[in-house]
């Protein structure tokens, strides 16, 4: 009968005292780091693979996780938990458990491997049958059973430079790589291997350090190198045997750092591991040529590549701090709105990435001079990033705007560095696109809110049109705001995907207060609250229907230009109110009985789907409309009309509807089935598409 030894009580940084009994036959030393659901799967094949009554012990280290997978740990039967309250790093953790285990046979297991059936019971009979090896791995399978050769050779100098400067298909290291990898080798038996995978590996206890089994100053990465060295030079062997077999899910724990953040341990490691294992006239040589190799990638705009701060210091063989804390993703937003004003679409998306993202939302550089870069802290896990602006007028500039951009960039990636978790870079403003692959994004998504050439004079539009090319070519995920939008993008790597606007149907709720001034107007009152422009208010068609009907008071409440609202002067039964907080808006609107959606058609923006929509419909409110193509399908639930004629007898229909309860109720379904919760699922549904396909 298998069982285990231990007890399942921890306290901070020490094992649970353990009661007095005779050593296990293998001690297994387990880290874990944010990996619970898997830490537990791998707890629970253990069982299973040891056979023949072999007696062990789990000895598991946390690193500080703060996915509840300490406290799971804990209570698990037979472990016995060393609680660290920071990382500490992989080599450490291991070096803790190493300290305390008892056994003379060490399983090192990842928390991401599974083992087979009696994977245990057979490594621990080859060790005993073969003297001279002092460990042994088994054969690795990924999620979906194909092998993954998990062996290597001793890392030398021209393979060193293989993995560091991309230089493996040079002809004069082309053979070296090969090497290393042992490519075309045979695993269908056992077999000596110079370097096996740490991931799951039996060692003896006779072959180790007293105190420790890695270098700890290889806290990450390496550390498995520089033992299999060790071990080399003691003139020990280590083996594989595909009698063992065990499941991969490869890089769980790592997988969760940015890709900064790996690169930098990685090539601080490889540095430091040539350092210590190679003359200095090679040293220099790989840091010369790693130099030249991060600066051409980072020329040629490959994502996640280090700052010149974290390149030099990786070049100095220093890996960096390690990762703790918070390890939720980032969501860092390149938006075209500033924070203040929480009436747009970046806003309600922003807050509904909160649920699984940390959200940093970074604003466009401004129309005057600021020299300061800050960061506020606005909800626990959304931050404000206001940017300098150096120059004014990058909007018409492009010298102006790249300069604007690079210098945001640069800050915004210096504070991120400092703040672990993998990236993914939002671009909803096209002038930002040059800003994205300074960020050390894993994926780029750009949300087509608006075509922002269109607000903008006719000779400066080539300029925005081109960073709308360029955003969108950079995009892994392209996004639309209305189904109609999707054919007015430029041509993108994915077929865009329409996430139409959606509304709060909290805030607008049909009971609430009303604004009493606007109750106080004479009925009816048609209102629209928005911009009054010529570019998107038809102001010609509400000056029209407002003479026909004098009798109707037209409430219109929102920004305006001269021109915009021009048409509009002199009639009586018109009422124009300055701008409002959009937290005001709700009140306003539940005094109106009817809500227009004045747009022009066939111009530059039919393609919208207008926010206001829903907002209207989640009052109850009957909404006359223009026939843009967005609207088209909500044709019956909402009125279309173009043209004053027609748009009158769109009004009278939709008053004669504005007291029905079961009409409003429909309505207000409606807009409870385009909330922004429903498209913060599809949203998230979309980013975890693109994870998995990466």
């Amino acid at each position: 009968m298998t069982t285990a030894s231990g007890t399942p009580r921890a306290r901070t940084g020490r094992p649970a005292a353990r009661p007095d009994r005779s050593p296990p036959d293998v001690s297994v030393l387990l880290v874990s780091w944010n990996t619970r659901d898997k830490t537990r799967s791998c707890l629970e094949s253990l069982p299973a693979a040891v056979t023949d009554g072999l007696r062990y012990e789990v000895m598991a280290v946390d690193n500080g996780s703060t996915d509840g997978s300490a406290e799971m740990l804990a209570g698990y039967p037979g472990v016995r938990l060393i609680r660290n309250d920071r990382n500490l790093g992989y080599a450490q953790a291991v070096n803790q458990a190493y300290r305390e285990a008892r056994a003379d046979l060490l399983l090192l297991l990842n928390s991401d491997v599974r083992c087979r059936p009696g994977t245990v019971s057979t490594m621990v009979s080859f060790l005993r049958q073969r003297p001279e090896a002092a460990g042994v791995g088994p054969q690795y399978l990924d999620e979906n059973g194909a092998v993954e050769p998990h062996y290597l050779g001793l890392l030398g100098f021209r393979a060193a430079l293989g993995l560091a400067a991309g230089l493996r298909w040079l002809p004069g290291l082309r053979g070296a790589w090969r090497a290393y990898q042992l490519d075309g080798e045979d695993f269908r038996q056992a077999r000596p291997v110079p370097q096996p995978a740490a991931s799951c590996l039996l060692l003896r206890r006779a072959d180790l350090d007293p105190d420790r089994v890695f270098d700890e100053d290889y806290p990450l990465y390496f550390n498995d190198v520089w033992l299999a060295r060790r071990l080399a030079a003691a003139g020990r062997q280590l083996w594989m045997t595909p009698d063992a077999v065990v499941i991969h899910n490869r890089g769980s724990s790592t997988r969760l750092l940015d890709a900064a953040t790996r690169s930098r341990h990685h090539l601080g490691g490889l540095l430091r591991y040539v350092a210590q294992t190679q003359p200095r006239h090679r040293l220099l040589l790989l840091r010369a040529m790693t130099l030249i190799d991060r600066q051409l990638r980072w020329v040629l705009g490959v994502r996640g590549q280090l700052g010149l701060r974290d390149l030099v210091a990786a070049l100095r063989g220093d890996p960096g701090p390690l990762p703790g804390g918070d390890l939720q993703d980032w969501v860092v937003m390149l938006s075209g709105v500033d924070w203040r004003t929480e009436a747009h679409r970046q806003h309600a998306l922003a807050r509904e990435l909160l649920a699984d993202h940390r959200v940093l939302f970074v604003e466009p550089p401004g129309r005057r001079p600021r020299w300061r870069f800050t960061v506020c802290r606005i909800a626990p896990s959304l931050w404000r990033v206001v940017p300098p602006t150096v120059l004014p007028a990058g909007r018409q500039l492009p010298p102006v705007n790249w300069l604007n951009r690079r210098i945001g960039a640069l800050l915004v990636r210096r504070w991120l560095d400092r703040r672990p978790g993998r990236r993914l870079i939002w671009i909803d403003e096209d002038l930002s696109a040059t800003t994205a692959r300074h960020l050390g994004g894993e994926a780029v998504i750009y949300d087509g809110a608006d075509l922002d050439w269109t607000f903008t004079r006719r000779w400066s539009r080539w300029y925005l049109r081109r960073g709308m090319r360029r955003a969108v070519g950079a995009a892994d995920l392209v996004l639309a705001s209305s189904p109609a939008l999707v054919q007015r993008l430029p041509d993108a790597r994915r077929p865009p995907v329409p996430l139409p606007n959606g509304c709060d149907p909290d805030q607008f709720s049909p009971s609430g207060p009303v604004a009493e001034w606007a109750d106080q107007l004479p009925r009816p009152v048609l209102g629209y609250v928005g911009a009054v422009d010529t570019r998107a208010f038809d102001a010609e068609l509400v000056a029209a229907v407002a003479r026909l009907r004098p009798d109707w008071t037209f409430l219109i409440v929102g920004p305006s230009t001269p021109a915009g609202r021009a048409p509009l002067a002199r009639l009586a039964n018109v009422r124009l109110r300055e701008p409002v907080e959009f937290a005001q808006v709700p009140a306003i609107l539940r005094a109106c009985d009817v809500c227009l959606i004045p747009y022009r058609v066939g111009g530059l923006i039919d393609y919208v789907q207008p926010k206001k929509c829903y907002e209207y419909l989640a009052l109850g409110k009957p909404v006359v409309a223009t026939p843009l193509p967005a609207l088209e399908r909500l044709d019956g639930l909402i009125q279309l009309a173009a043209g004053p004629t027609a748009f009158v007898r769109a009004v009278e229909q939709a008053l004669r509807s504005s007291r029905c309860p079961d009409a409003s109720a429909r309505r207000r379904a409606a807009a409870l089935r385009n909330s922004w919760s429903v498209r913060g699922n599809q949203l998230r549904n979309l980013i975890a598409e693109l994870a998995a396909g990466r």
